[in-house]
């Protein structure tokens, strides 16, 4: 993996709301990355309505960073596609969440990673790890079933995988032209998921990249709908709303896209084991989610 790369223009696309110290960190870690010689990068990055001052901090110290507007009500999928949009044309897009450190090192590996391929439609997933114990966070995904889905621990050799996280995600142009942006039908938990299936389904390879690319902590339960310390009518609003575990209209897009038949049971499953989850007052965890981490064999 160290024949010389071609040069390229980078489009790196980033969203964030109210976390001012995380996006400036997040930003630092991405200019201090060691790129292939020859390759550029432009960074977009939309301010979705945040109140503490972190776009007028981010035009401050990063005067390069294009920073775009939103209302506060873009989330991630209409933040990230915001910045989608400003950004053509480039060679590569790059979704980076804002509270990723990046490693000195990985646009390198994606980069080396892309080429290694030999196929142009490809894309190249990074991983993250916890910055205190080092498990992988995110990544790319392994589906074994509608219910098996699980983040793939990364090794030294690139592995496929079946979908991804969106935490680092390298999209050169051939697929965005193949595939399109996000889908507007969400806006945050399964944007991501659904890019990757897609992309599958019309015959782009999905790759994880080798290693940990990055760091980034999971988000925390407290406070969520898997949070059992609050009323069940709080829990349900939160997995109701926009960054929610399941909104109804959100889930049956993306089950009437990719679930198997019969597409309503799989829609209702995750509602029916909530109720009987908060019947044991948090004796049972019922709810299925994506585990953290597994070896592709």
């Amino acid at each position: 993996m160290n024949k010389q790369l071609p040069s390229c223009e980078i489009a790196v696309l980033m969203t964030c709301h109210n976390r001012r110290a995380t996006t400036l960190r997040g930003l630092q870690n991405l200019f201090a990355q060691d790129l292939p010689d020859g390759c550029a990068l432009k960074v977009y990055l939309t301010d979705d309505g945040c109140t503490d001052g972190t776009g007028d901090a981010v035009r401050q110290e990063f005067p390069e960073v294009k920073v775009l507007s939103g209302d506060g009500n873009l989330f991630w999928t209409g933040g990230t596609q915001l910045a989608w949009d400003a950004a053509r044309p480039a060679d590569f897009y790059l979704w980076l969440n804002d509270d990723v450190a990046l490693r000195p090192n990985a646009f390198k590996v994606l980069l080396e990673t892309y080429r290694a391929a030999e196929d142009p439609m490809a894309i190249v997933v990074g991983s993250t790890c916890d910055p205190q114990q080092g498990k992988t966070c995110t990544g790319g995904m392994q589906r074994r079933s509608w219910y098996d889905v699980r983040v793939i621990d990364p090794s030294d050799v690139t592995q496929p995988c079946d979908t991804f996280n969106g935490n680092i995600v390298l999209i050169p142009v051939v697929v965005e032209e193949r595939i399109g942006g996000l889908d507007e039908a969400y806006t945050h938990f399964f944007a991501d998921g659904d890019y990757g299936l897609r992309a599958r389904k019309q015959g782009v390879e999905l790759l994880l990249a080798p290693g940990h690319l990055g760091e980034c902590s999971l988000n925390p339960i407290a406070n969520s709908s898997f949070d059992s310390s609050l009323s069940f009518s709080e829990r349900w609003r939160r997995m109701m709303g926009p960054k929610g575990y399941r909104p109804p209209r959100q889930w049956w897009a993306f089950v009437r896209a990719h679930a198997p038949r019969p597409k309503v049971f799989y829609w209702a499953v995750p509602y029916l084991l909530f109720f009987l989850e908060s019947l044991s007052h948090g004796r049972l965890r019922l709810r299925r989610n994506v585990q953290r981490p597994m070896k592709v064999s």
